[in-house]
């Protein structure tokens, strides 16, 4: 094992119950045959699941079939951090590498790489901490790219400009659509999103939305709408104002149930196709109907960071230590219009 100076103890956020977040400290081990031991340096709220499960409505909490996620919970999935030892049989990482990885909110964490885990990805130096924490969770946003099919030339609309939908507008924007709408209440966030160039952003409470959207599109309906809202009566909107035989992408979870769709006129009248675009849509390994696999993914990702193709840095409204988690949780629940993507720091 090769190692540099390494703390006994460490810290992470737990959800012991709904509403509640505590920090615990525990004794960080050392690094087992095929592990890596990694310090945190920041990692990314994801305000989909963690929301969820933080309010209880998480549909797998009650779900005896699931043993994720449950409490005590602990929460994150995508952060970046530095390796600080190696364990017997790791020969594609070293002591100091700075990694991502889908890591939790904690200062320190044992990875297993074994089997060349796809998801543990070297990452330069020069990329802000809380911009390179999105990384992993970037590749759900992703999924909507590659489960929408031809984007070159394409007009595509994003509802909801939260972190998912915003990350989804960038990367469709790197991907060649044009022209890119993003849809928000939120004025703050339509600001946000008008930083990416050739961006336009209205109000999806607008009086005549398909009017404005034709308006936005040289007369024309989007070819692809993508509703990265999770709120389940959004589907019915997107494909109202979809293109006939446009493709409506669904890439933030539905927590619900969509309740009036009219499936006659508002999908098959009109031949549209629906599509779901959940992470599972790029697996480990390529499959019959998704043959994109995450060590593509992860790679074009990292890519598209280094080169500044696609940019984060703005997106973070709050890079905070992880001792004031609940706080942003509350804030992304009560205050949209000042909070948008959470990063957290340990040191």
């Amino acid at each position: 094992m090769h190692s540099s100076v390494t703390p006994t103890t460490g810290a992470r956020v737990v959800m012991p119950r709904p509403r509640e977040v505590s920090v615990e400290t525990f004794e960080i081990a050392q690094p087992e045959p095929g592990q890596i031991l990694i310090e945190t340096e920041a990692s990314a709220l994801s305000p989909g699941t963690e929301l969820a499960v933080y309010t209880g409505v998480h549909q797998w909490l009650t779900d005896p079939a699931r043993a994720w996620p449950k409490f005590p919970f602990v929460p994150g999935y995508s952060a970046v951090g530095r390796v600080l030892a190696v364990g017997v049989g790791v020969t594609t990482f070293h002591v100091g590498d700075r990694v991502i990885w889908p890591g939790r909110h904690e200062s320190h964490a044992l990875v297993n790489v074994t089997d060349d885990n796809p998801l543990v990805r070297v990452i330069g130096d020069a990329l802000p901490g809380s911009a390179a924490a999105l990384a992993t969770l970037a590749r759900f946003p992703l999924s909507a790219l590659v489960q929408a099919g031809v984007t070159l030339g394409q007009a595509v609309a994003v509802f909801g400009l939260g972190t998912i939908g915003q990350i989804a507008l960038r990367l469709f924007a790197a991907a060649a659509a044009f022209p890119l709408i993003g849809l928000d209440p939120v004025a703050r966030r339509r600001a946000i999103a008008e930083h990416t160039p050739g961006v336009i952003a209205l109000d999806p409470a607008a009086s005549d939305l398909r009017a404005a959207l034709r308006q936005a599109n040289h007369g024309q309906l989007p070819d692809i709408v993508v509703d990265a809202t999770g709120v389940p009566n959004t589907v019915k909107t997107a494909m109202r104002v979809v293109a006939d035989g446009g493709r409506v992408v669904m890439v933030g979870s539905p927590r619900g149930i969509a309740g009036d769709v009219d499936f006659y006129w508002d999908l098959h009248g009109r031949s549209i196709t629906l599509v779901g675009a959940h992470g599972s849509a790029i697996g480990v390994t390529p499959r019959d109907k998704f043959p994109f696999a995450l060590e593509r993914a992860m790679r074009l990702l990292v890519s598209l960071l280094e080169t500044r193709r696609l940019v984060l840095d703005d997106l973070i409204t709050h890079h905070v230590h992880g001792r004031d988690l609940r706080d942003m949780y509350e804030g992304l629940l009560n205050r949209p219009d000042e909070f948008l993507a959470v990063t957290a720091y340990w040191r």
